[in-house]
């Protein structure tokens, strides 16, 4: 409906061969990636699959309403998105040599499983199981459920699970900046004393690339930085500045993404929260608060932690360890204990320092529907 009542929209994207996919079943995920906690993603590519760029990012309110909004969202976000790609494309196809080594970061390294209905977990599923690509569909594999099998799959092989498969997708505001969602990758505010700021970046600036990747939208920056090493480092960026183009740095921390929490991508800290600890988690001053139960989101959730967690405590300690975040909790979780195994905890209850022991389950539960 934007694009009828959207005349330059319609324009521009009838310069584009536009494919719609409404699931995942047969999609090939060494060139479709992308961040599945949103409400739908574009992708401006060519028909040899280079991939010019990419729009659409996630927001941490949504999928939290009936109409299932995202405020990153605009017309103008997308059409400045389809205008810059549409400016790569005929530099592309005059000169393609010279812009290959440029575009070549903007496809993701090859994933473990090329099809998420493939994975170990997918085929688990009675649900995914009868998914069969370019047949009539009698289920469905959801965009979000990508990640979601392919962690699953990681805990069920006993594969170790990266930073960047839980910190995934970092966003601007990690590095200090706060982007304009009407531009393409222009800078409305940067944050004082930010990684952003000691580099020299201000209002107003449009940044053309980062890490020599040409941005189409605030996702490409976004993509670039989820593909950035653990190990931190230099990340040099050209932007726009009035009439003058500045090369600028910006240098990263080992570990540097950890400084931003994933709680908030509820798919993603399920497996920990839900499946093993049994409960939802906030953030406090003092901890990790326990802010409720957990969804009844696996067949056999880890009912012991229930009983025993009580909503209101706030955890202080984790077999010994103190001063972690409610992500780096669920890192833990995830990464170092194995089934069967017991967690132990101190809670602050009520201002009395309590101790909670549970044993994590000695199968991994199953996950429902979503």
């Amino acid at each position: 409906m934007v694009v009828h009542a959207d005349s330059e929209l319609k324009s521009l994207l009838d310069q584009f061969v536009c494919v719609r996919l409404i699931q995942m079943g047969g999609v090939d995920l060494s060139i479709f990636q992308f961040d599945p906690f949103i409400s739908w993603s574009l992708f401006m590519m060519n028909g040899d699959k280079t991939i010019y760029g990419r729009f659409g990012r996630a927001h941490p309110n949504s999928k939290m309403s009936r109409k299932d909004s995202n405020p990153n969202h605009t017309v103008d976000g997308m059409k400045a998105a389809l205008k810059k790609a549409l400016t790569i494309h005929k530099g592309y196809t005059e000169n393609p040599k010279k812009w290959k080594s440029a575009l070549k970061g903007k496809t993701g390294e090859k994933p473990r499983w090329k099809f998420a209905e493939k994975t170990p977990s997918a085929l688990k599923y009675k649900r995914l199981k009868v998914i069969k690509p370019g047949e009539n569909q009698h289920g469905c594999l959801h965009c979000h459920e990508v990640k979601r099998t392919e962690i699953d799959s990681m805990l069920m092989k006993g594969y170790p699970i990266p930073d960047k498969m839980l910190w995934m997708y970092p966003r601007p505001q990690i590095l200090g900046l706060t982007m304009d969602n009407r531009k393409a990758a222009q800078i409305s505010k940067v944050a004082a004393g930010s990684l952003a700021d000691k580099a020299g970046l201000k209002v107003g600036d449009e940044m053309l690339t980062m890490s020599k990747q040409p941005l189409v939208s605030i996702a490409d920056l976004i993509w670039v930085l989820h593909n950035f090493p653990d190990k931190g480092g230099p990340l040099p960026v050209l932007v726009k500045r009035g009439s003058k183009s500045l090369k600028l740095k910006m240098t990263l921390k080992k570990n540097w993404r950890r400084d931003e929490d994933f709680v908030w991508r509820y798919r993603m800290a399920g497996y920990a929260s839900w499946l093993w600890i049994g409960v939802s988690l906030g953030e406090h001053q003092n901890g990790v608060l326990v802010s409720g139960p957990a969804p009844n989101w696996f067949k056999k959730y880890n009912v012991e932690p229930r009983r025993k967690l009580r909503r209101g405590d706030v955890i202080i300690k984790m077999d010994g360890k103190t001063g972690f975040s409610r992500s780096d909790l669920l890192a833990y979780l995830m990464r170092e204990k194995k089934l069967g195994s017991k967690v132990r905890l101190e809670v602050l209850r009520k201002g009395q320092r309590v101790k909670v022991e549970f044993n994590i389950p000695k199968k991994q539960p199953e996950v429902q529907g979503y």
